[in-house]
């Protein structure tokens, strides 16, 4: 998105407390520092670390600053407003989870808000100790190009159920195990296959190994790109115990696959139930279990879901649009 927002004429400049930034997909960010554009305040704490914030922010003529997930920024950006009143900070939250609690301890200094879901939307209004509180709603999107119908048409006796996701208690990787073993002894014709990795994958491979239904659960592990999981997918199950608006039932979409989604978070945003997926808890095997032997026995009925799927990404989930609206946000920020 930052990169998207450079390509428009935002001037962008990234400022990091954490190398590579220590997520899942590390990003160096070397087009940025080719330019200048990448800054390291991997040793800026206390008050010397306000002091380098400050002096970066106006130096540079940062008219908007944008706190995006840095435990370490938080307690500075109080300090920040005070010394540079004029420059606005927002902050982006896009789950109830982590450092949610400190855009709470903090907000007294911020500017604003930006989350990508009614359900966030609704959680900071609910919460939140200012009587009216900026909250900006990005709902975010993927590229149809890149994510488009691939796998060839399937029959009934060739389903294959997937999980796509980090191998992490919150994503639920055990509920999806539990589900397919359940689905296994339902309709022993369906394939499972689960792709991800994370703190959780050796107990789900042991946990795999050790049930009912080893010889047709396959663990795929990690992939490079989540086209390359997709494309082996028909029916993708995202069963989270806590979500925000996870990509992967927009990208699964985009492909033509329908969702069977948990009812929390941004999940049901996103899930149209009865068009392109369902909505059930992953415990709900009988519902679950009806929905697909349906698919199974009735597999005209099955393709009815897959275009459908496919027309709602592109009415709902294009990134031009995401990005559009984003800008909208940052320009308006730096108007004000």
């Amino acid at each position: 998105m930052l990169r998207a927002m450079r390509n428009r004429g935002i001037d962008i400049h990234i400022g990091y407390y954490l190398p590579g930034a220590g997520g899942y997909t590390p990003d160096r960010a070397e087009d940025f520092a080719v330019d200048d554009r990448l800054i390291d305040f991997s040793d800026a704490h206390g008050v010397a670390g306000v002091d380098m914030l400050a002096s970066v922010v106006r130096e540079r003529q940062i008219g908007l600053v944008l706190q995006i997930g840095s435990p370490w920024a938080y307690p500075q950006l109080p300090y920040l407003k005070e010394r540079e009143p004029q420059r606005r900070i927002v902050d982006v939250l896009y789950n109830k989870v982590g450092h949610t609690l400190n855009h709470f301890l903090f907000e007294a200094c911020l500017d604003g808000v930006i989350v990508e879901s009614s359900d966030m939307q609704e959680f900071i209004s609910n919460n939140t100790s200012k009587t009216k509180p900026n909250i900006y709603k990005v709902e975010s999107g993927i590229d149809l190009k890149t994510y488009s119908p691939k796998r060839s048409a399937p029959d009934g006796n060739s389903l294959v159920v997937g999980y796509f996701g980090r191998m992490s208690p919150e994503k639920n990787p055990l509920g999806f195990v539990a589900l397919a073993e359940y689905l296994h002894a339902a309709i022993p014709e369906l394939r499972f296959v689960m792709f991800g990795e994370g703190e959780m994958s050796q107990t789900v491979r042991e946990r795999i190994e050790a049930g009912p239904a080893s010889e047709v659960i396959n663990f795929g592990g990690y992939v490079e790109h989540p086209s390359m999981a997709l494309a082996q997918l028909d029916i993708l199950v995202v069963p989270s115990k806590l979500d925000g608006r996870p990509n992967v039932i927009m990208e699964a979409n985009a492909c033509g696959i329908p969702v069977i989604g948990a009812p929390i978070g941004g999940i049901p945003e996103l899930v149209q139930h009865g068009c392109n997926g369902f909505l059930f808890r992953p415990d709900e095997f009988r519902e679950i279990s009806r929905v697909v032997s349906e698919w199974v026995k009735n597999i005209a009925k099955y393709k009815e879901h897959q275009i459908a799927c496919r027309v709602i990404a592109e009415k709902h989930f294009d990134r031009e649009r995401m990005l559009n609206d984003y800008e909208a946000v940052f320009r308006r920020l730096l108007r004000n």
